[in-house]
């Protein structure tokens, strides 16, 4: 911009000799509205530790588990269970459930009962054994498997069901030609009956909920910039898809896709809260994220910023003459094109309004067409006629003014990655990478320079 304003005055002031011109300020012909942004779908990698859940279902249930039956005819028993602690394995979109138990069962038989006094007995003296009672007991494996789904209300359902259990060591009562092990199949499922609703009850528990809930209220919260302005990430529907579990660590992975409108505005503006949408499923949308983000200054606050950060410029033309450049301000848009008011003293004191159309080529370097330029001063400035002149500086102005975006789409790239790693709410963590930043057009309003810039890059999304 100094350069810019140095580069006309020099040209225009001091390249001729002087007739006194003293027209109006430029007229401004407003765009009261511009196209809406495409919608910008994001795709954050989310985790979610299943760990805590699943250790609460063990903890939850009994450890010990003793029962039997006592018909009088037949196969009396007495049983006792033991397992050890659950052992869970988290697969595709499967948890395994692995238990490993011991058992112990006391048997015996009377072939005839008979109704004594009023109580059954047994004709015989009843026939004893035991299998693991006395001895080892006898080992138990039992697996159970879970399928895991998300519902349309961002809540983890699961269902469970026993997948195998087996007899390590088969009881086979020889006495009297029993075979056990069916009797210990039905009391360990018996005994472990309740365990399909608890590992279905802890991982429900599991706030998934509730963490999106805060989650999506966060990103409706505008984000300070200092000293810029303020970023809005307005999403607008969320979705969860591609679920999987791992079992590094015990938890839930998933994809976490956002379609948002983002938002950069120098003002405070005042965004309304939507609440938690239903979750969304959509086709699985590519690794990266593809963010759209309109920003939008309005020329009272870039004012204040050239007020702030623009130092008086001095052009020494003698050794007794020159001008100083006291104030560069945006005064708006003249159609398609830009008004700049350049406030100039010294030797000659006025004000220059250059109008100029920017643009932003492919190579992401600011240029101007379309110059032109009109002077309000008190002072005798021109000597030549205005066509010559206006060749000139139109002529300069469009080779010189090249101004490459590079560096200072780096340091926004740099402040955007700053922002987005971040604790959104405790113990849920947003983190990313911004791999690509792009001006893609450059708009005018009668109330804002308006940029629409395009970001790709990588977001996960932790919730410990």
């Amino acid at each position: 911009m100094k350069q810019l304003v140095l580069l006309i005055l020099t040209l225009v002031l001091f390249a001729c000799k002087t007739i006194e011109i003293d027209p109006p300020a430029p007229e401004f012909k407003y765009v009261n509205e511009i196209s809406a942004t495409q919608p910008s779908f994001l795709s954050i990698q989310t985790e979610l530790a299943l760990k805590p859940y699943l250790k609460e279902a063990d903890q939850s249930l009994d450890k010990k588990f003793s029962g039997g039956e006592a018909p009088c005819e037949g196969i009396q028993y007495k049983y006792h269970f033991e397992r050890e602690p659950l052992s869970f394995e988290l697969k595709d979109k499967q948890v395994l459930c692995d238990i490993k138990g011991r058992f112990g069962l006391q048997l015996s038989y009377c072939p005839k009962c008979q109704d004594v006094f009023g109580e059954e007995m047994c004709l015989i003296p009843r026939v004893s054994a035991s299998c693991g009672v006395g001895e080892p007991k006898r080992r138990v494996q039992i697996s159970y498997a879970s399928n895991i789904v998300i519902t349309e209300n961002f809540a983890l359902k699961s269902q469970t069901k026993l997948k195998e259990l087996r007899l390590i060591d088969p009881c086979k009562i020889t006495v009297f030609q029993y075979n056990a092990t069916p009797t210990i199949e039905k009391e360990v499922r018996a005994a472990l009956v309740d365990l399909e609703k608890e590992i279905d009850k802890q991982i429900a528990s599991a706030p998934l909920r509730s963490t999106m809930k805060e989650v999506w209220s966060s990103l409706q919260d505008s984000i300070l910039v200092a000293p810029y302005g303020y970023f809005y990430l307005r999403p607008s529907s969320i979705g969860i898809s591609d679920l999987s579990l791992k079992n590094d660590g015990q938890k839930a992975v998933f994809t976490t896709q956002l379609s948002a409108l983002p938002l950069f505005s120098t003002d405070l503006l005042n965004e309304p809260k939507n609440p938690l949408p239903q979750n969304t499923t959509r086709i699985a949308a590519p690794t990266n994220s593809t963010l759209y983000l309109r920003t939008i200054a309005s020329y009272d606050s870039i004012n204040q910023f050239l007020l702030r950060d623009f130092d008086t410029q001095q052009i020494q033309i003698s050794a007794n003459k020159q001008i100083n450049i006291d104030k560069v301000q945006l005064l708006g848009p003249q159609g398609d094109r830009l008004v700049l008011q350049v406030a100039f003293s010294g030797t000659k004191t006025g004000d220059l309004y250059l109008v100029v159309s920017p643009f932003i080529d492919s190579n992401q370097h600011l240029k101007v067409k379309d110059v032109d330029f009109e002077f309000k001063t008190k002072s005798v400035l021109l000597h030549s006629a205005k066509w010559i002149l206006d060749d000139k500086i139109k002529d300069k102005l469009q080779q010189n003014i090249d101004i490459d975006l590079s560096p200072m789409l780096m340091e926004t790239k740099k402040a955007i990655e700053k922002q987005i790693n971040i604790e959104v709410i405790k113990d849920v963590w947003l983190s990313g990478t911004i791999e690509e930043l792009l001006v893609q057009q450059l708009l005018l309003t009668s109330d804002y320079l308006v940029i629409d810039l395009r970001l790709t890059g990588i977001l996960k999304l932790k919730v410990d």
